[in-house]
C-alpha cells in the first residue's frame, strides 16, 4: 500500500510521510514536556493534526490517481504541501511557545497566525471543491462504478464539514456551554461536559476515508453491492454526523 502511494503521487507521499514522522517525534518529546494549553499537554493538538493531515496526504494520493487531468493534480498536490504545511508549522510553534493556535485572540501575533491559517485552510478547501467539481464531469473507467460514486460523496462530505470548521471558527470555540478546555476524552480531548463541535467536523471530513473504504470492503469481500448501497450508507453516515452536530450544538457531549 505504501509502495502504491508513493507511485500514484510522490508530492503527496512525502507529505504524508514528513507528517507522520512529525508525529512520532512529539509522541516520543511528549513524556518530556511540561508546557500544557487548556490543561494538557501542549504536544496533543500538534499529534493529533499531523495525524489527520497524514491519512489525508494518503487519502488524496490515492484518489487524485484517478483524476485524469494531471496538471491539476500536481498543482493540487503543491497547494496542499503549502497550505497543510503552514497550518502544521503554526499549530506546533504555538505550542511550543505555551499559546493556542486557534482561537487565540490574546494579542497581535496570535491574531495574525490564526487569520492566516483560516485563509490558508479555506484556500485548500476551496481548492477540493473545485477538483470534487471536476472529478464529477470527467468519464472514470478504470474504477467500478460503486467507488467511483463512493469517492465522490467522500469528496463532497470532505468539503462540507472542512467549511464547518470555519463555522466553528466564527464562533471563537469548538465547546457549547463553556469555555474551551476542561475534562475531556482521551487524546481527542472532546469534552465530557459539554457540547463539542470537533465531534462532528471529526467524523465528516474524514468521510473522504470510512465511505470509499466501506465500498472497498464490500467489493473485497465479494458482498453484492449496487450504487444504491452505496447512497444508503452514504444517507446514513450523514444522518450520523448532523445527529452529532446538532448534540454539540445543544451543549450535549459526546460521551
Amino acid at each position: 500500500m505504501i509502495q502504491e502511494i508513493l507511485n500514484r503521487n510522490k508530492i503527496l507521499f512525502w507529505l504524508g510521510a514528513i507528517h507522520f514522522l512529525i508525529f512520532l517525534m512529539l509522541l516520543a518529546y511528549l513524556p518530556f514536556n511540561s508546557i500544557t494549553v487548556l490543561g494538557i499537554n501542549s504536544m496533543i493538538k500538534p499529534m493529533k493534526f499531523a495525524l489527520s493531515i497524514g491519512v489525508y496526504s494518503w487519502t488524496m494520493a490515492l484518489i487524485l490517481h484517478y483524476f485524469n487531468d494531471k496538471r491539476k493534480v500536481k498543482t493540487y498536490a503543491w497547494a496542499a504541501v503549502i497550505c497543510m504545511g503552514f497550518e502544521q508549522m503554526a499549530i506546533t510553534s504555538q505550542a511550543f511557545r505555551s499559546e493556542l493556535s486557534h482561537f487565540n485572540i490574546t494579542n497581535t501575533y496570535g491574531i495574525i497566525l490564526f487569520a492566516l491559517m483560516g485563509v490558508f485552510i479555506l484556500t485548500i478547501t476551496l481548492w477540493t471543491a473545485y477538483m470534487t467539481f471536476v472529478f464529477m464531469k470527467q468519464k472514470t473507467d478504470s474504477l467500478p462504478s460503486e467507488m467511483v460514486l463512493s469517492i465522490k460523496i467522500g469528496l463532497v462530505y470532505f468539503v462540507i464539514f472542512s467549511l464547518f470548521g470555519g463555522y466553528m471558527s466564527s464562533l471563537k470555540g469548538h465547546t457549547v456551554g463553556a469555555a474551551d478546555g476542561g475534562e475531556g476524552l482521551w487524546f481527542l480531548n472532546w469534552s465530557t461536559l459539554f457540547g463539542d463541535l470537533r465531534v462532528a467536523h471529526f467524523f465528516g471530513i474524514h468521510s473522504l476515508q470510512i465511505i470509499p473504504f466501506f465500498t472497498l470492503l464490500m467489493l473485497k469481500w465479494h458482498f453484492h453491492i449496487t450504487t444504491k448501497t452505496v447512497w444508503l450508507f452514504s444517507i446514513l453516515y450523514l444522518v450520523y454526523v448532523l445527529l452529532m452536530m446538532v448534540q454539540g450544538l445543544k451543549g450535549v457531549p459526546f460521551l
